[in-house]
């Protein structure tokens, strides 16, 4: 279904008003008021739209039926229109509902009911000196329906501007999250062929011994000591983690394991080995990015507690279950069940939370949280088809 965008609550909301409006009664009819369209009944019951114009607007002044035709004629005009345009409203809110692409006519309608308006008012002050043909509340009438167009195509306008300026960033900033993802990508897959690289030395063992014997015969000491210094930069390096045998999330895990250690937060992970994930490579960065972005930047507000994240990353029967809880500062605001953001730049943080909820969407997940007092668990739920399915 097309998205609810400003112009198209704005289109509803004024469609709505205009229907109730055209049902509005307000011509006094036999001792009633009643609508437009029964002023149209009763022109065909006189079988004139002269005799009903006299006989509902000027029944006490006889004298001025002679003079009333052409106001007559005019304002019978008038009101077709208006059903007209009525019945076109009403097929056009429907297609709003539906979502269905709708033609703009509210300023041709505009226009031609200011004409009209300014036609019928001068029909009816041509004949007589100041002797007017109609009532103020058919002035009062007029004078609204035109205000109701008026205030409609202002608002379709100011929406519509609203929109594009939106789709426009909205656009800027998926183009900003590629381009964030290609350099994060990027880095990683070099952070993960200099692991790569440094873990060749393994292969290597044979020769490595061989040296090492040659440094004990020659008790060349200090050459021995500076073999050993230089192989332990390599074989002991323990800064990357196997956590998964994804490579993807393990190199997100062990980014964030470095992040966290240098904002100062204690951060545990809990997994178990599974190679196969539902997600592509893109999905696997941002979905798990941004849901540990969002829960450090959590403990960054933190000054005067500990702060801390555990994210615990289980897969049972193609069943993937993720789990991330760390600390807050203070109760988050929320708005229609969703985080509000404090972050300088809502949007893009807001963007980022849709990118987790539209990913977990795609997979028919499950994606929810709950407070407990200091801390927040965000837990997401996905079954694995693809993986069941290879099997």
């Amino acid at each position: 279904m097309k998205e609810w965008t400003r112009k198209r609550k704005a289109d509803v909301c004024m469609g709505i008003l205009l229907q109730i409006y055209f049902f509005f009664p307000w011509i006094r009819i036999d001792g009633g008021y009643h609508t437009i369209h029964v002023y149209l009944i009763e022109i065909f019951r006189k079988e004139s739209c002269i005799k009903a114009y006299n006989y509902i607007f000027l029944s006490g002044h006889p004298i001025l039926w002679k003079y009333s035709g052409f106001a007559a004629v005019t304002f019978t005009m008038i009101i077709a229109f208006m059903i007209v345009m009525q019945m076109i409203e009403l097929w056009q809110l429907y297609r709003h509902m539906k979502g269905i692409k709708t033609f703009d006519i509210h300023r041709y309608v505009w226009v031609l009911a200011i004409v009209l308006f300014f036609v019928y008012l001068d029909a009816s002050y041509i004949y007589l000196d100041d002797s007017a043909l109609f009532k103020l509340r058919i002035y009062m009438y007029m004078v609204i329906f035109i205000g109701i167009i008026g205030i409609w195509m202002f608002l379709d306008i100011e929406a519509a501007a609203w929109d594009t300026e939106t789709a426009k960033h909205k656009t800027e900033l998926k183009e900003r999250d590629e381009q964030l993802l290609q350099v994060k990508v990027k880095a990683l897959e070099e952070k993960y062929q200099e692991m790569l690289k440094s873990r060749k030395v393994v292969h290597d063992m044979k020769n490595h011994l061989l040296a090492l014997k040659k440094y004990d015969q020659e008790r060349d000491w200090e050459g021995l000591h500076q073999y050993l210094n230089e192989l332990s930069d390599d074989m002991l390096d323990d800064s990357y983690q196997i956590w998964t045998g994804n490579r993807m999330l393990d190199m997100i895990l062990n980014q964030k394991t470095k992040d966290a250690k240098e904002k100062e937060t204690d951060m545990q992970i809990e997994t178990e080995v599974f190679e196969t994930l539902p997600f592509s490579d893109r999905e696997i960065i941002s979905l798990f990015g941004n849901v540990l972005d969002n829960a450090l930047e959590a403990c960054e507000r933190i000054q005067d507690k500990k702060r801390w994240i555990k994210i615990k990353i289980k897969k049972k029967n193609h069943l993937l279950y993720i789990e991330t809880s760390n600390a807050i500062k203070e109760m988050p605001v929320q708005n229609q069940k969703e985080f509000v953001s404090v972050k300088e730049d809502e949007i893009l943080h807001g963007y980022g939370m849709k990118n987790i909820q539209d990913i977990v969407r795609k997979y028919d997940g499950i994606f929810r949280y709950k407070i407990y007092g200091e801390y927040l668990v965000c837990i997401i739920s996905i079954y694995d088809i693809r993986g069941a399915e290879e099997e």
